[in-house]
């Protein structure tokens, strides 16, 4: 059997022009990550990413402090859903049925609390399949079947190690399939994950099974609350 483990990337660069890269909280965190890796004498025999940029960042600084000179795979499986094109999709309907979120996405982007009660709309929109302003790019089953691809990429023939540097609606999609969730009690979940948090799981014969949920021990050792965040 092959034990997995997801790390969400580090925190990235929310309300920036640009969203996809670290932070340097998010460089931190993930430095740190590797460092606690190499004070454990902890290695894999495999590791993956996505294709996204906070995902190879978070990947290569903790590889980086962790000392090894290791390639890491990418994999589509392991990208995460399409945040942005969801919010085009669905603000217009959400606006139209709550006034209070009758405004653009910079004004949105600027109250966190805010935003994530609106995305938590979106995502409920998401998962029940509604119809938005402009059709659906990848349905909430489609990634899920795609996360799950990446997942079993990572099994080997062998008993291993591998680690996938990923993001929460991966790490989600793989909670409902060990736990047998719907969509909605693994995004309660998924509201949850911190960044820079490693999931552990068990790929075998029976399916995936989850060893442990949200492991921030590495942060927390720094002794440093302002490292524990979820965006």
């Amino acid at each position: 059997m092959t034990t997995l483990l997801l790390v969400r990337h580090g925190q990235a660069s929310f309300g920036s022009k640009n969203y996809d890269e670290l932070s340097p909280l998010g460089h931190r965190q993930s430095e740190i990550l590797g460092g606690h890796w190499r004070t454990a004498g902890f290695t894999a025999d495999r590791w993956f990413a996505g294709a996204m940029a906070r995902q190879k960042s978070t990947g290569e600084s903790a590889l980086k402090t962790l000392g090894l000179d290791a390639a890491i795979t990418e994999h589509a499986g392991f990208d995460e859903y399409d945040h942005q094109g969801l919010i085009r999709c669905y603000l217009p309907v959400i606006a139209a049925e709550d006034r209070n979120f009758a405004m653009g996405h910079r004004e949105l982007f600027a109250d966190r609390k805010l935003f994530q009660l609106f995305f938590e709309k979106v995502v409920g929109c998401w998962l029940d399949g509604r119809d938005g302003a402009e059709p659906i790019k990848e349905t909430w089953k489609a990634f899920c079947e795609r996360s799950l691809a990446g997942i079993k990429a990572m099994a080997s023939d062998r008993d291993g190690t591998a680690v996938a540097f990923t993001s929460g609606g991966v790490i989600s999609a793989a909670l409902q399939e060990a736990l047998q969730l719907d969509g909605r009690k693994a995004f309660e979940l998924n509201w949850r994950v911190y960044n820079a948090s490693v999931h552990a799981f068990r790929l075998g014969k029976r399916g995936l099974t989850l060893l442990g949920f949200n492991n921030v021990s590495h942060l927390e050792l720094a002794n440093d609350p302002g490292l524990l965040t979820f965006r």
